[in-house]
């Protein structure tokens, strides 16, 4: 008997396993929401740390992320490039990649929450006036901020890459 039920069994785990592999990448993107698009990225807020010296100031940049999907998200990474007055000073990058996902920021369906990202202001001779405009407090509560970048969004098995441009 050429189809013995050893062979029936083991015929089925292979055709399984078959359709497994053909049907993943179908899968895995269902698990993204189809309106991903809706989820918006925003810059929320720009504090200055401290200024080390004449050659260095920190900030912190504040995103808020928006969530009308109905399925929970979460994130990988923001990279980004930030602008004072219109003014390139540099770019950032706020990354998750190495914490599980259980640990990184979870984006709730129908939720806004704020993530924070640290970045590094050098003073260079192609930014000297925003440099100084960014040190003085009196100053810096008047700059017009921009932030442009991707922000990698992720739900279950799959992730994919989101662009952002946003004015504070």
């Amino acid at each position: 008997m050429f189809l013995s039920r050893r062979r029936i069994v083991l015929i089925a785990a292979i055709a399984a396993v078959a359709i497994t592999i053909v049907f993943l990448p179908l899968i895995l993107t269902i698990t993204l929401p189809t309106n991903l698009n809706t989820v918006s990225i925003a810059l929320a807020k720009v504090e200055v740390v401290n200024v080390t010296g004449s050659s260095l100031i920190n900030l912190n940049v504040f995103f808020s992320i928006h969530n009308p999907t109905e399925k929970t998200l979460t994130t990988s990474g923001i990279d980004y490039q930030l602008f004072a007055d219109g003014t390139l000073i540099g770019q950032g990058s706020l990354s998750y990649a190495d914490v599980p996902v259980n640990g990184r920021p979870q984006l709730l369906s129908n939720t806004t929450i704020t993530i924070q990202s640290q970045f590094q202001v050098v003073n260079s001779h192609s930014n000297p006036q925003i440099f100084q405009v960014i040190q003085n407090p009196a100053t810096f509560k008047q700059i017009k901020w921009r932030a442009e970048g991707v922000v990698e969004l992720e739900s279950g098995f799959s992730s994919a890459s989101k662009q952002f441009s946003t004015v504070l």
